[in-house]
């Protein structure tokens, strides 16, 4: 009987302090610890699938001429998307064109042009040490980082959402944001700028919307898939 009298009490007790607060007394939220979100990986469906990124890679096929006049459709997998980039923690967005420092770079299809960088100051090799060091301690590179170590570059708009990315150009023609360029026409030379580690090559990149062209493809798949881009 004392024990039951006694767990009454203190219930009472405890249906009278909220009474009288109004409310009852709330724990301190506990502190998360502050952590990185890395970019988010966007997925894409192969072209075996059928589904709507499928029909969009398959329009696209045949759509580009080459960027470099002559050039080889590289096969290597290290100079495709999705490539992994250690050195910053990241994977390769594009296609690498390897050529000689000056080689002509040309539009690979009609469009407007959306970036010139006409006026460019590359970094220096302490400025890309330190932001490399950032980028593998997040565990991936940040947006300006990557844009960066794709140096001086320019970029065509061929609408809905469809842009290319001419990427470690050493030099780019006068052109002006808005202009219209042909398909063909000179946009640059082939350089390094950005990172020289990398050599001389054109980084070509085929952006939709806000992923890139063969994202999620790998192997054969993605070896077909870039060949398909070009006429």
């Amino acid at each position: 009987m004392r024990i039951v009298l006694a767990i009454l009490c203190v219930v009472l007790f405890g249906v009278v302090a909220v009474t009288a607060s109004g409310s009852a007394p709330l724990a301190a939220a506990p502190v998360l610890p502050p952590r990185y979100t890395p970019m988010p990986a966007v997925a894409t469906t192969s072209p075996d699938i059928g589904d709507r990124s499928a029909r969009t890679y398959v329009r696209l096929w045949g759509m580009f001429a080459l960027p470099i006049e002559g050039a080889d459709i590289p096969q290597d997998p290290e100079l495709l998307p999705g490539a992994p980039r250690d050195y910053r923690g990241g994977i390769h967005e594009g296609i690498d064109f390897p050529a000689p420092t000056g080689t002509p770079v040309l539009a690979a299809a009609s469009g407007t042009v959306a970036r010139v960088d006409v006026s460019f100051l590359d970094w220096n090799r302490e400025q890309q040490d330190i932001a490399l060091y950032e980028a593998i301690t997040l565990g991936y590179t940040p947006a300006a980082t990557l844009d960066r170590i794709r140096g001086r570059q320019v970029w065509i708009d061929h609408g809905k959402g469809l842009i290319t990315r001419y990427a470690h150009l050493s030099a780019v023609e006068p052109l002006i944001v808005g202009q219209r360029i042909e398909a063909g026409a000179l946009v640059g030379e082939v350089g390094s700028s950005g990172y020289p580690q990398g050599g001389p090559h054109l980084h070509f990149e085929v952006r939709l919307g806000d992923d890139f062209y063969g994202d999620g493809l790998s192997g054969d798949l993605l070896v077909r898939a870039v060949s398909r881009l070009f006429r």
